[in-house]
């Protein structure tokens, strides 16, 4: 098992904070299934699993309805006067990955975390 970083958490779980109530429930158990987590290209991508049996199986009925690739959500961490955009996208109807322009691996120590979530809507 993989454990979430602090900023992953924090991020994941603003973002949920931040979305439509009748997604929040739905949303809350796919982050307590993620038992795998990649970190790819210098931490640029982020990506979450649930791993039953050695594949990735997420149980259907915590899937969202809309199964195609979409962003859930996007905002901005912040620490010690640094900030750095993020997105977090959904894939096969749950939570995929968090994604940023800037490689994220500087943010595995940061302290005194904040993140902000934009009030746009996103496609879900």
């Amino acid at each position: 098992m993989t454990p979430l970083l602090p900023f992953e958490r924090l991020v994941l779980e603003g973002l949920g904070a931040a979305l439509p109530e009748a997604l929040r429930p739905r949303y809350a158990q796919q982050l307590a299934h993620i038992n795998k987590v990649q970190r790819l290209l210098d931490w640029r991508e982020i990506e979450f699993f649930c791993m039953r049996w050695f594949r990735v199986r997420w149980p259907e009925g915590l899937l969202f309805e809309n199964r195609a690739e979409f962003e859930l959500g996007a905002g901005l961490i912040r620490a010690a006067g640094a900030e750095q955009r993020v997105r977090v996208w959904a894939v096969g109807g749950h939570v995929f990955s968090i994604e940023a322009e800037q490689g994220l691996k500087p943010w595995r120590d940061a302290r005194d975390l904040s993140f902000s979530p934009d009030p746009r809507p996103t496609g879900r």
